[in-house]
């Protein structure tokens, strides 16, 4: 049988993993790296965050009960706290950034009245300054829902999302002064700059080579893993 050409929803799946990995192990061991590993571990991090609110797009679509998927992030976003908060303290974790953009294109689609849709919005952009990818992460998911059917609409999303980030990000790395106090280590402000360039146009990449199948279907260990890696990273730091 042929195989099918493009990235499958598999594939951006363990694309968002192992870019998720790198970006959190730079995090909390960044600073005992070769600064050459914390530049390259943050820039693959870039992956994470864009394919998971493009996957949720694809979920939200084609899931035969948003209670139940919502359900499903709710529990592993709890789960998950508990680790996130000893590794990073008192904010909400990426899964609750999703489950707020869930509700927002839920929201988008039964709501009556534009009036009442745009209240839900400003509501959950503000709910989602506590957690993890804040304002910008719900955004990015509307947003992909929005251009869905659009031939570059992905691309156009990347390119306003990337130069929102990116921009700022060179600018801060052409003149931070590396003897201030505050100013973070240039490998860590070069590995920022990464993620929203180069981690941003190969997300970029496999996102538009999606060809809309799904791929073997390992659910519960994407699930599953979120919280099981963020408890594995923090009992590691124990002894580092």
């Amino acid at each position: 049988m042929a195989l099918s050409r493009g990235t499958s929803a598999f594939t951006l799946k363990m694309a968002a993993i192992a870019g998720m990995s790198c970006n959190h192990v730079a995090n909390v061991f960044g600073d005992v790296m070769a600064p050459a590993a914390t530049m390259i571990l943050f820039t693959l991090g870039g992956l994470t965050f864009p394919i998971m609110a493009f996957l949720l797009c694809e979920g939200y679509r084609h899931t035969s009960s948003i209670r139940r998927y919502a359900t499903r992030l709710a529990l592993f976003a709890v789960a998950a706290e508990v680790p996130w908060f000893l590794l990073w303290g008192p904010s909400l974790n990426v899964l609750f950034t999703l489950l707020i953009g869930l509700g927002l294109l839920w929201a988008r689609d039964h709501l009556r009245g534009r009036g009442a849709y745009g209240l839900v919005i400003v509501a959950g952009v503000a709910a989602s300054w506590l957690c993890d990818w804040a304002i910008a992460g719900p955004l990015m998911i509307v947003f992909f829902h929005r251009v869905r059917e659009q031939p570059r609409g992905v691309l156009k999303v990347m390119a306003a999302f990337g130069a929102v980030f990116g921009i700022p990000q060179l600018i801060n790395v052409l003149s931070a002064d590396p003897g201030a106090a505050g100013v973070l280590p240039p490998a860590i402000q070069w590995g920022a700059l990464g993620y929203y360039t180069l981690g941003f146009a190969l997300a970029t990449f496999l996102m538009t080579t999606y060809n809309g199948q799904r791929g073997p279907s390992l659910k519960w260990f994407f699930y599953a893993y979120y919280p099981a890696h963020l408890l594995v990273l923090w009992l590691v730091a124990q002894f580092v």
